[in-house]
C-alpha cells in the first residue's frame, strides 16, 4: 500500500469515521455507505463536476489536503435530501465530491445569508 493510501485510510480511521462521530450518523448503516462512498472516490477512475472532469490523481489529491469532516457531513445531509436515488454509494460519493468541490460557495453563502445587514 502506497504512502497516501495509508494516509487516506488513517484519515478515514481517526478523523471521519473515529468512534467518537458516531454521533453524527444517525445508523451504523448510515456510517457504512458514507465509508463505502468515500473508498469509492479514492478508487474512482475521474468525475466530473460543474463540466470539470477530475483525474483519479486530483480526486485522491483533493481528499487529502481539502476534506474534512464538515464536508462529510454536508454531503449526507444532501444526499439524505435527496429523492429516489437508485444506487445509493454511487450517489453519495459524488455528493461527497461536489460538497467538497463546493464548500467554500456554500460556507460564502451561509455566511451572508447569516450577516446581512
Amino acid at each position: 500500500m502506497d504512502y497516501n493510501t495509508k494516509q487516506f485510510y488513517y484519515y478515514l480511521d481517526e478523523c471521519y469515521f473515529h468512534p467518537e462521530r458516531d454521533k453524527e450518523f444517525s445508523s451504523e448503516t448510515e456510517k457504512n455507505l458514507a465509508r463505502k462512498a468515500m473508498e469509492l472516490l479514492w478508487n474512482k477512475e475521474s468525475i466530473k463536476v460543474n463540466n470539470v472532469t477530475y483525474s483519479n490523481e486530483e480526486i485522491r489529491q483533493k481528499l487529502l489536503d481539502e476534506m474534512m469532516p464538515e464536508i462529510l457531513d454536508r454531503a449526507i445531509e444532501v444526499y439524505l435530501d435527496a429523492k429516489g436515488v437508485k444506487s445509493e454509494t454511487p450517489y453519495l460519493a459524488g455528493c461527497i465530491f461536489r460538497t467538497l468541490i463546493d464548500y467554500d460557495a456554500y460556507i460564502d453563502r451561509l455566511f451572508r445569508q447569516t450577516f446581512r445587514g
